[in-house]
C-alpha cells in the first residue's frame, strides 16, 4: 500500500494541449513521462466547466446537483465526507498549495497542516489585462507569477517531510488572463499558430454563446489577438509542465517514488477561440468539460496506456482511497477505478454526466455598452446539464436552446441535430437519460436492505447497507 499522495491540479487546462492527449506541438514532455509511468484517461469529464463546483465533485466525489454549489465562488464545509480528511483520518499530513475553492476559507486550518492559498481569480488587478482576449508577458518578480513559487514550496515540503503525506499543488495556469514569465511567453512562434477549426462557427449554439461573445469584445478581438492568446495559453502550459517535473524530481529525490500515488488533471477546459470564445461560461462543449487525467499509482501490472472508456470526476476520489485502503464514505457516488487501473483492465460508465450555472438566469440579448474581461454575472448563468452516452451527447438548459451532437460524425460539435426529425427517437431518448440521471444521480441498489424495527445508531440506510447484504 503506498504512504504518499501527489495530487497536481492545473486550472483551465484543455487535455488536447497535452504531448499524451495528441498535441504534437507543445511538447509537455514531464506529464508525457507521467503518462508513461501510469495511465492517462482519455474520456474523462468533468463534473462541471467552472472552477468551484469541479472540485468540490472533486474531493466529495458528488455531483453539482447533490453538493449545490453551481457557481464560481462556492466552498463547503471540511465536516461533509471529503477525500483529503478522510486521508488525514489515515494518518497522512495534508499539505495544500495554491487556489483553494473547495473548503470553506475561514477552516482551512482543520484541513491543511501546512497551507498557503491564494487564489488570483483572473489577475484583475493587471494594467495589461484590458479584455477577455489578452495576451502579455507577466513580470518575473510580479506578485501575479505563482506557479515557480508554488513549486518551491511543494519541494520543500516534500524534502523536510517524514511523515505520510498527501500534497495538493493547485496551479492557477493556465487560467487567462493568458501571461507567463519568459521564456515561455515567447516559446511559441505565432505565425505558426492556427486558429481553432471552430473559430468561425456560431450555428445552432444557445444565446449565452453570442452574448459572452459580445460583452468580451470578441468582435474587436483580431486574428493576430486570438493567435497571440493560444500561442500565450501553450507557454502557461509549458511552465506547469516544467513546475510538475520538479514535483517528480523531487519525489525520486527522496526515494519516495515507489511509494506515492501521483495524479496529474485539470478542474475544466477552457475555450480559447473555440466557438469565437475565451474563458469557460456554463456550456458543455468537450474543449470545457473533457479533462485531463493522469495517474501512476505503485504497483500497476500495465503501464503507459490510454483508458478510452468513458469515466467522471467523481469517480477519482473512490479510486485513490481504495489505493490507501481506506474507507469510501457513503455519500461519495463515484465508481473507483483502482482494481482496472492495477490491473490494466478496460474501465467504461455507461454516461457520464455535467453541470454548471444557477443563480441567475441567462441574459437573452447582450446589455448595450456592457464590457467584461471575465464570465460574470449578467452574462451567461441559466442552469445547464449535460449527459454523454456512446456516440451522442446532449446538453439542456432552463433558459436556454438545447444542443444533441453525434460525436462520431462531430467530432468538432457543429452540427446541433436536436431539432433534426430523423433524431427524434435518439433526443428522446437522451432527454430521459438526463432526466434519470438528475433525478437518480445518488443511485444505490437498497432493494436488497433488510429494513430493521429500529434503526441503529448513526447508521443512514439511505445509502448504507446493513452488514452481510450484497451492495
Amino acid at each position: 500500500m503506498p504512504h504518499n499522495l501527489v495530487l497536481v491540479v492545473a486550472d483551465q487546462l484543455r487535455a488536447d494541449y497535452l504531448g499524451c492527449y495528441g498535441n504534437s506541438r507543445i511538447h509537455t514532455h514531464n506529464i508525457d513521462a507521467l503518462a508513461s509511468e501510469g495511465v492517462s484517461f482519455s474520456s474523462m469529464y468533468c463534473a462541471s466547466p467552472l472552477c468551484g463546483p469541479s472540485r468540490i465533485s472533486l474531493v466529495t466525489s458528488t455531483y453539482v446537483g447533490e453538493h449545490g454549489h453551481r457557481n464560481y465562488g462556492s466552498t463547503i464545509s471540511p465536516d461533509v465526507p471529503n477525500l483529503v480528511m478522510e486521508l488525514k483520518k489515515a494518518g497522512l499530513r495534508t499539505a495544500m498549495f495554491g487556489k483553494n475553492h473547495m473548503f470553506t476559507i475561514r477552516r482551512l486550518g482543520e484541513v491543511w497542516d501546512e497551507l498557503d492559498e491564494i487564489c488570483l481569480g483572473n489577475y484583475d488587478g493587471h494594467p495589461s489585462y484590458v479584455h477577455s482576449f489578452s495576451s502579455f508577458e507577466m513580470e518575473k518578480d510580479n506578485a501575479y507569477n505563482i506557479s515557480g513559487r508554488l513549486t518551491d514550496e511543494a519541494v520543500d515540503f516534500i524534502h523536510r517531510t517524514d511523515d505520510p503525506f498527501l500534497l495538493m499543488v493547485n496551479y492557477q495556469d493556465p487560467h487567462p488572463a493568458y501571461t507567463c514569465p519568459e521564456p515561455y511567453y515567447s516559446m511559441f512562434d505565432r505565425s505558426d499558430i492556427e486558429l481553432p477549426a471552430t473559430y468561425f462557427d456560431r450555428g445552432g449554439q444557445p444565446r449565452r454563446c453570442s452574448v459572452w461573445r459580445a460583452h468580451s469584445e470578441m468582435d474587436i478581438c483580431s486574428e493576430s489577438d486570438m493567435k497571440n492568446a493560444i500561442a500565450t495559453y501553450m507557454g502557461q502550459i509549458r511552465y506547469v509542465d516544467d513546475c510538475l517535473g520538479r514535483i517528480v524530481r523531487s519525489v525520486r529525490e527522496k526515494g519516495l517514488w515507489d511509494d506515492t500515488v501521483f495524479v496529474f488533471m485539470s478542474d475544466h477546459g477552457e475555450l480559447l477561440g473555440s466557438y469565437g470564445m475565451t474563458h469557460k461560461i456554463p456550456v458543455f462543449y468537450d474543449c470545457l468539460t473533457r479533462i485531463p487525467f493522469i495517474i501512476r499509482i505503485p504497483g500497476m501490472e500495465k503501464t503507459g496506456y490510454v483508458q478510452s472508456g468513458l469515466a467522471e470526476e467523481v469517480d477519482i476520489a473512490p479510486t485513490i482511497l481504495e489505493a490507501f485502503n481506506c474507507p469510501v464514505p457513503a455519500s461519495m457516488v463515484g465508481k473507483s477505478m483502482y482494481s482496472c487501473i492495477m490491473q490494466g483492465k478496460a474501465f467504461c460508465k455507461d454516461s457520464i454526466l455535467c453541470e454548471a450555472g444557477g443563480g441567475s438566469a441567462t441574459v437573452r440579448s447582450p446589455v448595450e455598452g456592457l464590457k467584461l474581461k471575465a464570465p460574470f454575472i449578467p452574462t451567461s448563468f441559466g442552469p445547464g446539464a449535460m449527459v454523454r452516452k456512446g456516440k451522442y451527447k446532449l446538453s439542456f438548459y432552463s433558459d436556454d436552446k438545447p444542443q444533441l451532437f453525434d460525436l462520431e460524425k462531430d467530432q468538432n460539435e457543429t452540427e446541433n441535430l436536436f431539432d433534426d426529425e430523423s433524431c427524434a427517437s435518439v433526443k428522446r431518448e437522451m432527454t430521459e437519460l438526463l432526466l434519470r440521471r438528475l433525478l437518480s444521480e445518488k443511485v444505490r441498489e437498497i432493494g436488497n436492505i433488510r429494513w430493521p424495527k429500529e434503526l441503529p445508531p448513526g447508521r443512514d440506510l439511505r445509502f448504507e447497507p446493513l452488514e452481510g447484504d450484497e451492495k
